[in-house]
């Protein structure tokens, strides 16, 4: 069976047994000490404590205690959960753990399953709290820089970073680091005035905003301070930090604008008698800027322009405006723009989020971005650091007669191939007690994106750093008590699951004999209700049924010749009861020989032919066949799980449940029945 139908039923295997409570239950007394936890039900030499109870019955409600539970929903439980672990017992019994179909199953939901939750913990936790914390404060900054490429040439690189210390030591002589940025940045708007960037000055930056060797050091740098010369993706850097501020809830906005004509003074008087309308009088903002606004965009929405995240996006005018702006509702003053006058009312202001509601903000902020790939690596190098790694470099290069480490990676792409003359097979690197061979390393290269374009040893890191995670990812249920739990929980109900279907299902299933037999003393129970067989034609339009000349009633006959023969239109046989779809159901109050429709269903216009009506009868053998597996399936599971009680002398003890869930500790403790 396929891995994700097999899914559905793992997790819940215990369901695989709550259909058959079965097997004897006792009152006799099993004393518990007032020290040890009372006792549920005994399994031979295993015992299942209210304890383990408790916690099974809060796994199957989906993790939550249960408020008002009865004590007889427990009981049913205790006797399901019983046989869960009577078929637990067995088919360990039977070896099914030793199985290397099943072992290698549950390997690879291991693997599915590790991979994305180390992700999240090691990677993308770290990262959005960081971001999260961060963005509760914006920076003003600015920056020179020396532009040079990340696959620039070794001369280029070290010119352009000498270039940036020579710069960093004027700086430390006292030379304004506006005046410098201006002189020397290669970011273009260093020159541009008026322009975000001239002089250097980017402004006030928010966390997420910016490449994050930039964002670490304008965070770790205090006001009135420049940082050392550091590189990111765009070059080498200098930044200052001029000022930090609490950064503003996102705010939605409206306005109404007049574009000043010849007299500035009438459109201020316009404006100045809109506001008086509407703080004074109570008239809606949104009606009057429908009414008056000239910016054709908003004028139509009430003047509503939207939500704000950045309010250094807004003119300054609107930002001074807006900072006034104590309560949502309020209008401020007139302002006066480059567009014209205004009339700006907060309409809304966002709440903080918390950072469990942010998760998913953030982290799509961050996943494509290459901070997710410094934190992998960043962790993947504390496993290699942590378990200890060797690298062969002399027989790599050997073997791939490749100079140096920084030669591109392309020769390895040969090695992939089987070739008696090179032995791609032998250990050429070690990660804990694990060895990887050339040959692995050159299908990294293979598999990598670009992996040929790189150099060996980017290549040899990337391949470490992948392996490291790996391992990472096979050690999580040593480290991660939850995803143990979690494999656990799998890895029993695979074993529940396979013990059901060898022993159960495809048993029932197969013994033709006892199933004829089930069938003859329960044969009542098979039976059809009284039904109408009835032809369903369909078609994608009613249209197609024009030519089938409905008003001259034609017969049944002449219409599945027509729908025989028609490529368009669908003719199926419905036997309809009165727990079939509404839409068939009209068939029921139908003469036999009638036709109704067309009718439209589910994107499809049907015709409904009522041919004739079947009494009720009793089911053949063969008629009832699917019915009679699934529930003599269920009867033969009823005496598996009986034959396991008596093997393994259960005995249970149904009556200290009273005590589950309570709070009261004495009574959790009571050994009575």
């Amino acid at each position: 069976m396929a891995l994700p139908v097999r899914l559905c039923v793992f997790f819940s295997a215990l369901l695989i047994v709550l259909g058959c409570a079965g097997g004897p239950s006792t009152t006799s007394p099993e004393q518990s000490t007032s020290s040890s936890p009372p006792i549920v039900a005994s399994l031979g030499d295993t015992t299942i404590t209210l304890s383990e109870f408790e916690s099974a019955y809060r796994s199957s409600n989906g993790g939550s205690t249960p408020a008002d539970d009865s004590l007889s929903s427990y009981q049913d439980f205790l006797e399901q959960y019983v046989n869960y672990r009577l078929s637990l017992r067995a088919a360990r019994s039977a070896g099914f753990d030793t199985l290397s179909s099943l072992q290698q199953e549950i390997r690879s939901y291991r693997d599915k399953m590790a991979r994305p939750r180390l992700m999240r913990s090691e990677v993308y936790k770290p990262l959005t709290r960081s971001l999260y914390r961060r963005q509760k404060t914006k920076v003003d900054v600015s920056h020179i820089l020396a532009r040079v490429s990340p696959d620039a040439p070794p001369e280029d690189t070290l010119q352009a970073y000498q270039r940036m210390q020579s710069i960093a030591d004027s700086l430390a002589r006292g030379v304004p680091f506006g005046d410098l940025a201006y002189r020397n940045s290669d970011d273009p708007s260093a020159q541009q005035k008026g322009q975000r960037g001239f002089r250097g000055r980017l402004g006030y930056i928010g966390a997420g905003q910016i490449v994050k060797p930039f964002e670490d050091r304008m965070y770790n740098v205090p006001p009135d301070s420049t940082s050392d010369v550091f590189r990111t993706r765009f070059g080498y850097h200098i930044l200052k930090v001029h000022d930090r501020r609490a950064s503003k809830p996102p705010i939605r906005i409206s306005h109404l604008m007049v574009r000043p004509g010849a007299d500035s003074m009438e459109a201020r008087q316009k404006l100045d008698s809109l506001r008086t309308e509407i703080v004074s009088r109570g008239a809606s903002f949104d009606s009057l800027a429908r009414q008056h606004s000239e910016d054709r965009r908003s004028a139509p929405k009430g003047g509503d322009l939207g939500t704000v995240t950045s309010r250094e996006s807004l003119p300054p005018s609107f930002q001074r405006a807006v900072a006034t702006l104590d309560s949502v509702g309020a209008v401020s003053p007139i302002v006066r723009s480059q567009y014209g006058y205004h009339l700006i009312k907060l309409t809304n202001r966002e709440e903080p989020k918390s950072y469990q509601a942010s998760y998913k903000e953030l982290k799509q902020q961050i996943a494509d971005r290459p901070r997710v790939d410094r934190r992998k690596n960043a962790f993947s190098d504390s496993i290699r650091t942590q378990v200890g790694v060797t690298v062969d470099t002399t027989r790599i290069l050997g073997t791939a007669r490749i100079s140096s480490v920084d030669t591109l990676s392309r020769p390895l792409l040969s090695l992939t191939q089987d070739d008696a003359s090179s032995d791609t097979s032998v250990p050429v690197a070690t990660l804990g007690d694990s060895t990887y061979t050339l040959k692995q390393l050159a299908r990294h290269v293979m598999q990598a994106d670009g992996g040929a374009r790189m150099s060996v040893g980017t290549v040899l890191e990337d391949f470490l750093n992948e392996k490291a995670f790996q391992y990472a990812q096979a050690q999580l249920q040593e480290t991660d008590s939850s995803f143990a739990a979690t494999m656990k929980e799998y890895r029993e109900g695979l074993l529940v699951f396979q013990f059901m279907q060898d022993s159960v299902w495809t048993v029932a299933a197969q013994d033709t004999a006892a199933l004829r037999q089930f069938y003859q003393e329960r044969r009542d129970q098979y039976r059809f209700p009284d039904r109408v067989r009835t032809l369903v034609l369909r078609a994608p339009s009613d249209s197609l049924f024009a030519p089938y000349g409905l008003s001259a009633s034609p017969s049944l006959s002449s219409l599945v010749r027509r729908a025989t023969a028609d490529s368009l239109v669908r003719l199926d046989t419905a036997m309809v009861t009165d727990t079939s779809l509404e839409v068939y159901q009209k068939a029921l109050s139908m003469d036999d020989g009638s036709i109704t429709g067309p009718i439209q269903h589910d994107g499809q216009a049907l015709l409904l032919a009522r041919d004739t009506l079947l009494p009720a009868r009793t089911k053949t053998f063969e008629e009832a066949l699917s019915s009679v597996i699934r529930d003599y399936q269920s009867h033969y599971k009823g005496h598996v799980h009986a034959r396991l009680r008596r093997r393994y002398d259960v005995q249970t003890y149904p009556k200290r449940l009273r005590n589950a869930f309570s709070e009261t500790a004495p009574s959790r403790m009571s050994s009575t029945n």
